[in-house]
């Protein structure tokens, strides 16, 4: 059951961070968003935070800021050093003042985590502590010689006090996740034998150093903090405990910063940085956390990251005195009303984060950041809090959405919100549409929490939602609609056609009993396991994890042969950049799931199906009890179809029926037509 919000004893008491006072305990971290323009924050991201602001939060960190022209990794990242910058992180602090809450400015370099390409009239090499090239983007960098180090340190210098003279409130020094500074700090990458390497206060002297240039140019006029990864989770080669802790003393001894902002991981370990949907526990490290409490005792704050979701466990964390300060980034990226809405009872109204992790999949595509399941994440400029317009008295209309997926259902309730009188036709016997199908498959039970995020405001707002009903066209005649929302979705193809043989209309063969398409698989798999036999091959051109989801399914009831097959360069390749692979892959391959990239189903002659290696090489026989095909989605468009010209007085189509997409897509559409309608 939910705390009644004003309960919290711990998390709405004001802190004081050096010259910095927040009114409560609950951040928003650092994260990236991409949406600078010529190098600098834009409107948008004014926009962004301003929402946040508005929704509640005590203290927000502006994404990083490349302090040093070597610094940046990101096409649409921005910078820090130059003077051009101090106008629009002005707007940014009159933006987010207006609310109470405290802005920081999270500085940072890259080191190896980038390319000396990525801008084409600025390449140049890569700086990093230790010429070790990127897990990612394998280039190997120069090692830093003493004037770049004393380069970079006036840099960070000058950044901060552009962030002091455009009236923000502190800067954060990020020294963590494989980032330059934090190469410095890790045994995994600091192989230097100068001033900077070998021991825990060598490792620490570049941070001493940008520290005592940053207080050299803001004083004591700004906060000033440090992000730390805790721990790498690389075993013996990288930080972790001990290494830390020394650190950490090291670093609080030096009496330069304000807080250290405690999180986790690096470029080798991402995905506990932004741990994915049910990977780990809420709060994993709030353990660290506590350490450094202990540590650091009364010469800093100490903050905290890592799946928190609730201000319940916000609150523990704080009432235990495992930080004094506790990010929800990713809940206030999902919504950024969280905490007002949960301060003014409203909690009903939340988007919760499910763990999708789409946002990071659209950083790794080096693409503006959004969210799945909340539309107006990043587009906060026009469809932020107070841009909804009512519908006029006397205006109002009865609408019909037939469908009761993710589109059909979040523009019902935002047109029930508007006003409008709203009925959802559905012929399932629940909502979610294809939610409800990956929900059913291990370590994907956050898609319940999407769903939840879609029908609780139908609940709220009267929305008549009926259930085991299909829509006809003469049923929707009789209805006398204003207006009809077709939303019908999607299903799961089972021809066997292929972009990767456009010559041919299917796989010879596909037309057999025991060749079915990977949503009937699933469902079959749900009910009876053992359906599909012991020697299922599963061909996959998703690039997601649906057909991972079966295979890891069919393999923990018994099956003895699990092959997962792909024509493209690697399978599940969309799971990298949820940063879901690293869990799911070892979970699926230990436990005897074959994975097969670059090959392709050449034929299927009862239990044999003929694979070839789309480079050429032998072909191979496999023996199977079933084939599953996990190719595309056909769009269910017949009902539109049978109505778009019958008269009716408006009509509309959103979602997979239109075309079947992601579901960051079809959400938005109905965002978007909910807000038209």
């Amino acid at each position: 059951m939910t705390t009644n919000a004003a309960e919290l004893k711990h998390i709405w008491q004001p802190l004081d961070i050096g010259p910095m006072r927040v009114d409560h305990r609950v951040m928003a971290t650092g994260h990236t968003q991409l949406y600078g323009v010529d190098e600098l924050i834009s409107d948008r991201h004014v926009a962004y935070y301003r929402e946040r602001a508005m929704g509640g939060a005590s203290l927000l960190v502006l994404e990083q800021q490349a302090a040093h022209p070597s610094g940046m990794n990101y096409d649409q990242g921005c910078i820090a050093w130059e003077p051009r910058v101090v106008p629009m992180y002005a707007k940014l602090a009159d933006a987010v003042h207006e609310f109470g809450t405290q802005q920081m400015v999270q500085l940072f370099c890259c080191g190896a985590q980038g390319l000396s390409t990525m801008f084409v009239d600025r390449f140049r090499p890569l700086w990093a502590a230790s010429p070790i090239p990127s897990s990612v983007y394998n280039e190997r960098p120069k090692a830093m010689e003493k004037d770049d180090i004393h380069e970079l340190v006036e840099h960070f210098g000058r950044s901060a006090f552009n962030v002091m003279t455009a009236g923000l409130d502190g800067v954060e020094i990020h020294a963590a996740h494989s980032q330059l500074l934090g190469e410095f700090l890790s045994p995994a990458f600091n192989k230097r034998t100068d001033e900077y390497g070998g021991s825990v206060e060598n490792m620490c002297r570049i941070v001493i150093e940008v520290g005592e240039e940053i207080r050299k140019r803001v004083g004591d006029e700004i906060a000033v903090g440090v992000r730390l990864s805790a721990d790498e989770f690389l075993g013996e080669i990288g930080i972790r405990g001990d290494d830390f802790e020394a650190q950490l003393d090291v670093l609080a001894g030096s009496g330069l910063f304000d807080y250290f902002d405690i999180s986790g991981g690096g470029y080798h370990t991402l995905h506990v940085a932004v741990a994915p949907m049910n990977a780990q526990p809420e709060g994993f490290l709030a353990p660290y956390s506590e350490r450094a409490k202990e540590v650091v005792g009364h010469r800093a704050k100490i903050f905290v990251v890592g799946r928190i979701l609730s201000l319940e466990l916000a609150d523990e964390i704080v009432g235990k005195g495992q930080a004094d300060m506790v990010a929800m980034t990713r809940a206030q990226i999902a919504d950024p009303h969280h905490i007002r809405k949960r301060r003014e009872g409203r909690g009903d109204e939340i988007v919760n984060c499910a763990g999708i992790n789409f946002c990071i999949e659209r950083l790794v595509d080096n693409r503006e950041v959004t969210c799945a399941l909340n539309p107006v994440t990043g587009r906060e400029e026009r469809w932020g809090d107070g841009t909804l317009e009512l519908v006029p008295p006397g205006r109002e209309k009865k609408v019909a959405v037939v469908g009761a997926g993710p589109a059909g259902m979040k523009l019902a309730g935002l047109a029930a919100k508007r006003g409008h009188a709203v009925t959802v036709l559905e012929q399932a016997a629940e909502p979610g549409g294809n939610f409800n199908l990956i929900k059913q498959l291990p370590t994907r039970s956050g898609w319940q929490i999407a769903i939840d995020n879609l029908t609780r405001p139908l609940d709220s707002l009267g929305v008549d939602v009926r259930l085991n009903q299909e829509a006809t066209p003469s049923s929707l005649e009789a209805g006398d609609w204003d207006a009809v929302v077709v939303a019908t979705g999607a299903t799961w193809s089972g021809s066997g056609a292929s972009p990767y043989r456009p010559e041919r209309d299917a796989i010879p063969g596909v037309d057999q009993d025991n060749v079915i398409d990977v949503g009937a698989a699933i469902r079959r798999a749900v009910d009876d396991p053992a359906s599909l036999g012991a020697r299922v091959l599963i061909l996959d051109e998703t690039a997601g994890d649906l057909p991972l989801g079966l295979a890891e399914l069919l393999v923990d009831a018994g099956a003895t042969e699990v092959e997962v097959l792909t024509p493209q360069l690697l399978v599940g390749e969309d799971t990298m950049k949820t940063l879901d692979m690293a869990y799911l892959f070892p979970r699926i391959v230990g436990k005897g799931v074959t994975l097969t990239s670059q090959y392709f189903v050449e034929k299927i002659d009862g239990d044999a199906v003929e694979v070839y290696d789309v480079w050429g090489g032998p072909r191979r026989s496999v023996t199977v009890d079933t084939v599953v095909l996990a190719q595309f989605k056909d769009p269910n468009d017949a009902l539109w179809q049978s109505i778009r010209h019958n008269g009716f007085k408006e009509v509309h189509r959103i979602g997979d029926c239109v075309a079947p997409r992601k579901p960051a897509a079809v959400v938005y559409e109905g965002e978007q037509l909910g807000r038209e309608i």
